[in-house]
C-alpha cells in the first residue's frame, strides 16, 4: 500500500494505491496528502479486520473511474481511438453520471442516459458509440473489482437504419468536377472519384505515397497495405 501524487494542469492530485493478493488493484483519488494518509490508515485497519469487500469498492466515484479509464485508454489504444473515447466521455457521459458511486450505477440509469441523448436528437450511431464506451469502461471496472457486474450490458442498444448506397451518375460526377474546378478541394474530389478512397485516407496522404510515373497511390492502413490505381487528370 502506498500514496503518491500526480501533476495535472490545475495542480496536484493525491492517490492511495493498493495491490491486492490476486493481482488486481485499488486506487482512490483524494484531495491532500494529509487526507491520503488518513484513507491509507483506514484501509490498513480494514484490511487487518478482514473487511475486503468494504475497502475494495468504497469511495470509487464515476468521475474517478473516468480518469483512471482514460489513463488506461491512452496507454493501450491508438491515439485516434483514445481521442474519440475522451471526447465522448468528457462531453456527454461524465456530466450525466458525475460523482455517482460506480457501484450505484444501474441499468435504469444507463437507459435514462440513452433516452436523454435520443431527446437531444443525437444520431443512433452516436448513441451506440457512447454506450459502447460506457460499457467497456464498466467492464474494466469489473476487472478492477470496483463493481460486480457491467450493468450497461443489460441495456438494449439503439437500432441502426441501414441505408442503401447511392452512386453518382456520370452527369452528377461531371457537374461535381465542374463545380469544384479551381477550388482547394478540387484535387481531393478528383482523386476520390478515380480511386474510391475514403475521406480519412485522402486527408492522410503524403507525397511519398504517390507514384506519378506508375499512376498509383499507396494507402497505408493500420493492418495492411492497399494499392489504388487511377489517373490524376480529368
Amino acid at each position: 500500500m502506498s500514496i503518491y501524487k500526480r501533476r495535472y494542469k490545475n495542480g496536484y492530485k493525491w492517490y492511495v494505491y493498493l495491490l491486492l493478493p490476486d493481482g488486481s488493484k485499488f486506487r482512490k483519488v483524494v484531495g491532500t496528502k494529509k487526507e491520503a494518509e488518513k484513507v491509507e490508515q483506514k484501509l490498513r485497519n480494514e484490511m487487518v479486520a478482514g473487511k475486503w469487500d468494504l475497502w475494495e469498492r468504497q469511495g470509487v466515484l464515476f468521475d474517478g473511474l473516468v480518469e483512471e479509464y482514460l489513463e488506461y485508454a491512452e496507454s493501450s489504444k491508438s491515439k485516434s481511438a483514445y481521442t474519440c473515447d475522451k471526447s465522448r466521455l468528457l462531453r456527454h457521459i461524465l456530466p450525466y453520471f458525475d460523482k455517482t458511486p460506480v457501484d450505484r450505477v444501474t441499468a435504469q440509469m444507463v437507459d435514462s442516459y440513452k433516452t436523454m441523448r435520443m431527446r437531444q436528437k443525437a444520431a443512433p450511431k452516436t448513441i451506440l458509440l457512447e454506450l459502447g464506451n460506457l460499457s467497456h469502461m464498466l467492464k474494466m471496472a469489473v476487472r478492477w473489482r470496483y463493481v460486480e457486474k457491467n450493468v450497461a450490458e443489460q441495456v438494449e442498444k439503439p437500432k441502426l437504419i441501414k441505408n442503401s448506397a447511392r452512386f453518382l451518375s456520370q452527369y452528377e460526377i461531371q457537374k461535381l468536377i465542374e463545380g469544384a474546378r479551381g477550388s482547394h478541394i478540387y484535387p481531393l474530389i478528383v482523386t476520390a472519384l478515380h480511386t474510391g478512397m475514403r475521406k480519412s485516407e485522402l486527408l492522410n496522404l503524403k507525397w511519398s505515397d504517390i507514384d506519378f510515373d506508375q499512376g498509383t497511390i499507396t494507402v497505408q492502413s493500420k493492418k495492411d497495405w492497399k494499392i489504388g490505381h487511377g489517373s490524376f487528370s480529368t
